[in-house]
């Protein structure tokens, strides 16, 4: 309110200033007012401009964080130390599946994101949603990390999954952001010079209720693809290591997707994006963080950008108590405790595998089958890329 009263006064004192100069004067008095008029036509045109600007700031502003759904704020005791807060950000980003006959979203992708802004890199650890996150999460009965975020204690379900992953590995969590999966279908759709992916590999589609199965993709490449034809890819899991594969096909929608936005885009791109798309967002910050946060990813070079997944054990196990066979996996904690150490605590001291919380052995149960271990794999977008070009 103290802006617009500043305007207002400015244009009425600029208003008075002019008619008091109608008065006859002198040929001197003249030329002085000539000058004064001129002076004051600037101030009024000031004025005028500022007003305008301060409507268009406010006007975005109340627009644009009026799009999407703003959540809670995270406790201070997760989030980065204040000595930290100007050399890195970490953040958690989710993707939500609401599939038909499911009135709880499930999360279909996890990312725990660390921007080293003082190094100017990102790195961007693949959570399996598999992964077993202990038996005293609240997960509706699956242990599974994707059942954290529909059914714990806290109103705003993504705090679920902030307060496991801050509990569980250790690590501070300063903002959040969580897709509707419905948005990847009209964001690669928006596109108007096409969407072009590399595909790593034959995609076999099954439908589950019919067992019958199409091939979507017959051979690796680079496709241009709808928004539907995207979807089905990214969120397809009919490969013989499931999540694994998956998770080396999501990284190459990562750098596609990067690819074709940081090449094409333009300011008024982004803002056409941000109008579009923010419906489906919900996030704890202000529009202007995430434009900032957007910048820095644009200054980032694509070697410097970091994918890892650390290594699994995998199993099939029928818990206790149950008959259903469930797959599962559990992190091995050496490498994830050096992982997390290399990659997401650049500026804070290392914690050894032993302080994690998280489980290094599967639930309590018959174990079914023993799928070993799968190695770590970690990436660039610049490797990535250069690899599909060959």
């Amino acid at each position: 309110m103290r802006h617009w009263n500043i305007l207002l006064h400015l244009t009425t004192e600029v208003k008075t200033m002019a008619e008091k100069k109608q008065r006859r004067v002198t040929e001197s008095e003249k030329r002085r007012h000539r000058k004064a008029v001129k002076r004051n036509r600037f101030l009024a045109k000031l004025g005028i401009f500022a007003l305008v600007v301060c409507l268009v700031v406010f006007g975005v502003n109340k627009f644009i964080s009026s799009r999407y759904q703003t959540g809670e704020q995270i406790d201070n005791d997760i989030k980065t130390a204040d000595d930290l807060k100007d050399k890195v950000v970490n953040v958690l980003v989710c993707g939500i599946d609401y599939e038909r006959g499911r009135d709880l979203g499930m999360t279909d992708v996890i990312m725990y994101v660390t921007l080293d802004v003082e190094g100017n890199k990102v790195s961007a650890m693949q959570i399996p949603r598999d992964v077993y996150i202990g038996d005293d999460v609240k997960t509706g009965g699956t242990k599974k990390i994707n059942g954290v975020y529909a059914h714990g204690d806290e109103e705003n379900q993504i705090m679920n999954l902030v307060k496991a992953i801050n509990d569980k590995l250790e690590l501070k969590v300063d903002h959040y952001v969580t897709l509707d999966m419905d948005a990847l279908v009209e964001m690669v759709n928006w596109i108007d010079w096409g969407f072009e992916m590399y595909v790593p590999c034959e995609i076999v589609l099954e439908d589950k209720a019919t067992g019958n199965t199409k091939v979507l993709i017959k051979e690796p490449g680079w496709y241009t693809l709808t928004g539907e034809e995207v979807q089905l890819i990214v969120r397809n899991r009919n490969y013989g290591s499931a999540d694994t594969q998956r998770a080396e096909v999501q990284r190459y929608f990562y750098a596609s997707l990067i690819k074709n936005f940081t090449e094409n885009l333009t300011v008024s791109d982004f803002i056409k994006v941000m109008n579009r798309f923010t419906q489906y967002l919900t996030t704890d910050m202000h529009w202007t963080k995430i434009a900032s946060m957007a910048k820095f990813g644009f200054s980032v070079d694509f070697n410097d950008m970091t994918l890892i997944k650390p290594a699994t054990h995998g199993y099939n196990v029928i818990y206790e108590g149950k008959t259903r066979e469930l797959n599962i996996q559990h992190f091995v904690k050496e490498d994830l405790a050096e992982t997390l150490n290399t990659y997401f605590r650049p500026y804070q001291d290392p914690v050894s595998a032993d302080q994690l919380e998280i489980p290094g052995a599967p639930p309590k149960g018959e174990v079914t089958r023993d799928w070993g271990v799968v190695a770590a794999s970690t990436t660039t977008i610049g490797a990535l890329l250069a690899g599909a070009q060959q």
